[in-house]
């Protein structure tokens, strides 16, 4: 479904006269429609939950000399657990909480065993230095929520015929309330739809929950504290 049918089915929900065109079209209600359509789409990418059609992995590779890298073009944040995995040593490498932590290791005697990692700038910097061909691979949520009608992804609708990336039945309940409030109408009702079906739409997107019966033997944010044997 294109963008323009979503927007004319919420004119008809909202009493506002059936549009033929939206992003292309100069009338002044149409203009107000294309904010509101690009404040809800990006308000249900920026929820705090990781949609699989977003995610992505992310591949950085060393040359020998350099600390810090570009972050992909389409980045908008890293997964809620996600961690960066070295060829190196083959296991998820440190996180640095603070900027003042990652300066303090770069003033003292500090030798790193495991790699470590920190987002500052816009770019990923990593210890210690990368060799060549070394690799690292992260997961992200991108940015592009919006399919173009030629295949290319984009941030924010621009055009009649772009589509959303996820869920439109949930863009359009979205932009009802939010015009309805936005105009000064009573909205509670249409905020709590949507709410609902965000929950669904989140509820649903990852696949089935396998139901696991006795003890698990793996346990949530559990991790090997070295995966390899220790020789004294």
């Amino acid at each position: 479904m294109t963008i323009l049918s979503v927007v004319q089915n919420v004119c008809l929900a909202v009493g506002i006269e059936y549009p033929d065109a939206v992003f292309s079209s100069d009338d002044r209600t149409m203009r107000e429609m294309q904010r509101v359509v690009n404040d809800v789409a990006a308000s249900i990418r920026d929820v705090e939950f990781d949609w699989q059609a977003l995610q992505a992995i992310y591949l950085v590779t060393g040359d020998g000399a350099a600390g810090a890298f570009n972050l992909p073009s389409d980045y908008a944040r890293m997964t809620t657990k996600g961690s960066l995995w070295s060829s190196r040593w083959s296991w998820g490498i440190n996180k640095i909480a603070s900027l003042d932590e990652w300066i303090e290791m770069q003033a003292t005697p500090y030798v790193s065993v495991t790699g470590d990692w920190i987002i500052f700038g816009d770019q990923l910097h990593v210890m210690p230095i990368m060799a060549a061909t070394e690799t690292i691979r992260f997961p992200y949520v991108r940015n592009t929520i919006v399919r173009q009608a030629g295949g290319a992804r984009a941030t924010a609708f621009t055009a009649d015929t772009d589509t959303f990336v996820l869920s439109e039945r949930l863009l359009e309940l979205g932009i009802i309330a939010k015009w309805k409030a936005q105009k000064g109408v009573p909205s509670e009702d249409l905020q709590e739809d949507f709410d609902k079906a965000l929950y669904t739409a989140m509820n649903n997107d990852k696949g089935s929950k396998p139901i696991v019966s006795g003890n698990n033997r793996r346990f949530s944010d559990v991790k090997t504290a070295f995966p390899f044997k220790v020789n004294p």
